[in-house]
């Protein structure tokens, strides 16, 4: 499968005319391959931003055994043996992504060296799929009309000669067989005949915007308003698993989402019936059964208040998760949705009001920081989620402008009257940062602190459930397409007020809006399954709401950090290796860092205790990278072993990397994994396939995740996303120009330069800082400046015989190897040649060449050779005359 990062236009491409991969290229305004091989449109699958291109040769040559077919205009599509149906490609084409079909009979001509060019055969709408490695997927050809002749009508005539047993299974099952409704039960919501025997079942769904807009009906299988059977074999947690089909041909297919209560939708191919039907949002779908196996739609126009139907679902949702809930100030179990919000209310008084009152707009960003990652809730405090944690990360990295025009952002919206006016100037504030908040970022952010300012009137807003939760209130409701506006607010306002007087007639009496969103949360986010999304929402729409949609939850499941990828790079002796207990705690126990920072030795014996720990309990794993360490070391390799009879056998072992990574998959805990050195090892070799996989957004559970098949135990892995890799680089081996460019696109690089400022003191009146200053910029000249010296050489050295040992024992051993023993060019940053002899630390002696060799040599009468003079290192001014000479 190929991935280019661009968009195309289908509309350019003619039904039924031959185009080859560099055609579609070339008509779709894409970058043209000289050659297919070994690049993104070899592949039968070719990924775009905005959509799917399927290259189908119908005569497979070799062992390829999966079949593709059309029946008509159904086309039946065979995976590839690796995938499943939760495969990222399966899901994103079942998930209504634009999919394309291009098609050849065979890949050659008989009798000729030429690829055959495809047949462009149109756009495919998604209907169902039936097992696993491989899958095979129905769609429906919705371009394809009768009466096409030409290549195009070979291809819909072609037969495979022979057919899988298995394959033609799965047809019928996707066709007629197991997936056909059964025989629905009688459905009291809209007609109470208790059978058909008294009348036709009539089901009954209310239209939103959403629904109407996408070509789905969104139901739920415990509301009376629609038959659960109707969503197929009930055993089934996942999958379509139900169609049915009307007489003037509409398609109904079901969709379950996930194995949760409220998770199913009824979807696919019923667009045409609402544009026939000319319905609107608030008008409902009436499906009539009149005798088994025949159906009919109807639209009966929207009459009734379809807030109180919403309510009584919202309602019935609710109590399922809390039975017998008896009002928010007397039900203790509601407290887990509320206690951590009113506690971000306090913090928000202690950290963000003072800096908003201050005016300051970087005080403000600074106070916003803290606030996002402030720990609250009763037990196993956590970090707010209502903003997530990638755009937390986003907000805490912004550059100097940035943080200023974000703090100016805040202070427009918390202080401007009217609050519309607040609004737009924080859209248009966050719009302008280098890294721009979308639309789905600015609401939350902007609810969070609304509702922190002012909870009788605001409240919290993830975009995709709270859409979910007023479409039931207000089926015309949706948000617009682009950050939270006043007018917005306002409707929002107007139905959380309503729902706020009817939960005070139930006796429930919500105290604020905290109450009102977390009863709508419990009905929404509970039964969807937290962070799943109901919607089928545009593809622009979904990227921009990707922070609020993914991953984020609203329960007391743990927050992991956003997957990070570190190189710590600088000369020898900068403190990389200590910098690794830092950053590795930064993750795992920000809090003890944070309490520990600036406490001195006493407190770095403390980071270094919880870090040991921590290595104890599995959660830190350490490597060495050098030239022999190898994939098998670090994935996984066979591996010789004694047998039970002591005959020698081989056996797949796992290495640190997939023994972490397990660990990590079966924990909601970070872990870290560090490499030390790691630009000793030659990375192609170690890493592997997984060089890909540890970029965060391929990570485990994230939207581009990706997964391979291991070459040893044929098992298929993914790398998690808690799991965090923090490495070391030696730039004196090897620099930051030179490593692979795979690698540092994957990594975020952070230098560690010497700090002379460390080195605050005085040796026999010789500033340390100055003296390791001076020596730096000289190699700097000479070298660069990744062959510096650390600070770690000279912290050590607090009198006379401690500076001696670092320059006998340490200091000239490195500059030796910077240098390849050039005694010119080390003479010349130790500054000797400005030293009285004494006071060398290289000095040369004279050889007179014609004393040890014979004349017919024909050497140089005299010559010298270089020696250090182990008196220098002794000698106070020795050091001193590094610093003469320097420049101002």
């Amino acid at each position: 499968m190929g991935r280019i990062n661009a968009r195309i236009e289908a509309k350019d491409f003619r039904l039924g005319a031959e185009y080859s991969r560099q055609n579609v290229a070339q008509v779709a305004g894409l970058p043209v391959p000289a050659e297919i091989y070994g690049t993104a449109w070899a592949d039968g699958i070719l990924e775009l931003e905005n959509a799917v291109l399927l290259f189908v040769t119908l005569e497979k040559e070799g062992e390829a055994s999966y079949l593709d077919v059309f029946d008509g205009t159904d086309f039946y599509w065979e995976s590839q043996n690796r995938n499943s149906q939760s495969s990222p490609i399966i899901r994103r084409m079942s998930g209504g992504s634009p999919t394309y079909l291009f098609a050849r009979i065979r890949a050659k001509a008989r009798g000729a060296s030429n690829a055959v060019p495809f047949v462009y055969c149109g756009k495919l709408d998604f209907v169902a799929m039936d097992g696993e490695h491989p899958v095979t997927c129905l769609f429906d050809a919705v371009d394809i009309e009768p009466g096409h002749g030409g290549s195009l009508a070979e291809i819909l005539q072609w037969r495979p000669s022979a057919s899988s047993t298995e394959f033609s299974a799965r047809q019928l099952r996707l066709k007629k067989g197991g997936n056909v409704l059964p025989p629905a039960v009688a459905s009291s919501f809209a007609v109470p005949t208790p059978s058909m025997a008294n009348g036709p079942l009539i089901w009954e769904v209310v239209l939103t915007d959403g629904a109407i807009r996408n070509g789905y009906i969104s139901v739920d299988p415990n509301w009376s308003g629609f038959d659960a059977a109707m969503l197929g074999r009930p055993d089934v947690a996942s999958g379509r698993e139900a169609t049915f089909t009307f007489p003037d041909g509409y398609q109904i297919t079901s969709d379950l989402r996930a194995n949760g209560p409220g998770s199913a939708r009824i979807r696919a191919r019923i667009a045409p019936a609402f544009r026939r039907l000319g319905v609107a949002a608030g008008d409902s779908l009436l499906i009539i059964q009149e005798t088994i196996g025949q159906y009919r739609v109807e639209a009966r126009k929207g009459s009734r208040d379809t807030f109180e139907l919403g309510y009584v679902r919202l309602r019935e949702r609710f109590l399922a998760q809390f039975p017998g809930f008896t009002g928010f100030s007397k039900d203790q179990r509601l407290l887990r949705e509320t206690i951590y919000k009113r506690q971000l209310v306090e913090h928000y008084k202690s950290l963000l009001l003072p800096a908003l009152d201050a005016g300051g707009p970087k005080g403000v960003w600074s106070a916003l920081i803290k606030l996002l990652r402030v720990r609250v809730g009763a037990e196993n405090p956590q970090p707010q989620n209502v903003v997530g944690w990638r755009i937390v990360a986003q907000l805490a990295e912004l550059s100097g402008i940035d943080q200023l025009r974000l703090g100016k952002a805040v202070l427009s919206m918390l202080r401007a009257e009217p609050v519309s006016t607040g609004l737009e100037a924080f859209n248009r504030g966050t719009s302008k940062l280098s890294s721009p908040l979308q639309p789905a970022a600015q609401r939350s952010l902007s609810s969070l602190l609304l509702t922190l300012e002012d909870s009788k009137h605001y409240f919290f807003v993830k975009t995709g459930q709270i859409r979910r939760a007023l479409e039931m209130l207000d089926p015309t409701f949706d948000f617009r397409k682009g950050g939270m506006t006043g007018e917005e607010w306002e409707r929002i306002r107007a139905l959380a007020d309503r729902l706020a007087v009817r939960l005070s007639e139930d006796g429930w009496r919500p105290a604020d809006m905290i109450d009102v969103q977390s009863f709508l949360w419990v009905a929404i986010a509970y039964e969807q399954g937290d962070g799943a999304d109901a919607e089928e929402e545009d593809e622009a729409e979904a990227e921009a709401e990707d922070e609020a949609e993914a991953v984020e939850q609203d329960d007391d499941m743990p927050v992991i950090h956003a997957p990070t990828n570190t190189i710590l790079y600088g000369p020898p002796g900068t403190g990389k290796t200590y910098g690794v207990v830092d950053k590795a705690l930064e993750i795992l126990d920000p809090e003890l860092l944070a309490a520990t920072k600036g406490q001195g030795t006493g407190a770095r014996a403390a980071l270094k205790q919880r870090f040991d720990a921590l290595h104890e309990e599995g959660r830190i794993r350490f490597v060495t990278f050098h030239q022999s360490f190898a994939y098998e070391d670090f994935v996984e390799g066979l591996k010789a072993r004694a047998g039970a009879s002591g005959a020698l056998e081989y056996g797949v072992e796992n290495g640190v990397f997939l023994e972490l990574c397990i660990d990590a998959q079966h924990s909601d805990l970070p872990y870290v994994l560090i490499v030390d050195e790691i630009n000793r090892g030659n990375i192609a070799r170690i890493f592997g396939e997984l060089i890909t996989l540890i970029e965060p957004s391929k990570r485990q559970g994230m939207d581009e995740a990706l997964s391979v098949r291991l070459p040893y135990s044929k098992q298929d892995f993914a790398v998690p996303a808690n799991l965090h890799i923090i490495c070391t680089m030696n730039t004196a081996d090897r620099s930051l120009a030179s490593m692979d460019v795979a690698l540092r696109r994957r990594f975020r690089f952070i230098e560690m330069p010497p700090q002379p400022e460390l080195l605050d003191w005085d040796v026999d009146g010789i500033r340390m800082g100055e003296l390791l200053s001076t020596l730096n910029s000289r190699i700097e000249v000479l070298l660069g400046r990744d062959h510096l010296i650390g600070h770690a050489y000279l912290m050590g050295a607090k009198d006379l015989p401690g500076l001696a040992e670092a320059f006998r024992l340490r200091i000239l051993p490195l500059l030796q190897e910077y240098f390849f023993e050039d005694w010119r060019r080390i003479a010349w940053v130790l500054n000797d040649d400005a030293k009285p002899q004494g006071e060398r630390f290289l000095r040369r002696r004279e050889l007179q060449l014609n004393r040890l060799f014979a004349p017919e040599a024909q050497l140089a009468p005299d010559t010298a050779n270089w020696y250090i003079h182990e008196a220098a290192f002794e000698q106070a001014a020795s050091y001193r005359g590094i610093l003469v000479g320097q420049a101002d």
